[in-house]
């Protein structure tokens, strides 16, 4: 029997029990054990403090199938390989010039300091000129990268490489 088994047994034993203090000792039972589960903690708690039954159950159906309640990701929209090879272009454009922008930055001195850019990624063009789906296409294609927080960047391949 393996510790979600024993879960769902003590639960199904908890419902069954009339005995308050036999109910006192499954809901400490199940308190140690979802405690090692990767499960909300804080919703565990509240759950074990106002002796939640369905949410007990429902965040036992969560472990027992997690990919019940993951929500399903839309389908993406078809581009043309045209329309995805403009897309790059341009993305690659526009990291170009911010690149020599930050590179050309001006200090103090009389003449500027010569330093390589440290941009190597980028949030692309908005949707007045491209459809914003087309980047995640691009991503599911392996032609970009998505860093987090809407930035990108060109695979190595495409690119240069990256150095670590």
């Amino acid at each position: 029997m393996n510790i979600i088994e024993k879960i769902r047994d003590t639960e199904t034993k908890l419902r069954a029990i009339t005995d308050p203090m036999k109910q006192l000792d499954s809901w400490n039972l199940l308190q140690r054990l979802l405690g090692r589960m990767p499960v909300d903690q804080p919703e565990l708690a509240r759950i074990i403090k106002d002796r939640d039954a369905i949410g007990l159950d429902v965040m036992i159906k969560k472990l027992e199938d997690p990919d019940a309640f993951k929500t399903k990701e839309e389908p993406l929209p078809e581009f043309s390989q045209s329309e995805m090879n403009d897309a790059l272009r341009v993305f690659r454009h526009r990291i170009k010039y911010k690149k020599l922008d930050d590179e050309s930055r001006i200090s103090q001195r009389n003449l500027t300091g010569g330093k390589t850019s440290q941009i190597d990624s980028m949030q692309p063009p908005g949707a007045s000129e491209f459809d914003p789906l087309i980047w995640k296409v691009m991503v599911k294609k392996g032609m970009l990268i998505y860093d987090g927080q809407g930035f990108y960047h060109e695979t190595p391949a495409q690119g240069k490489p990256k150095l670590t």
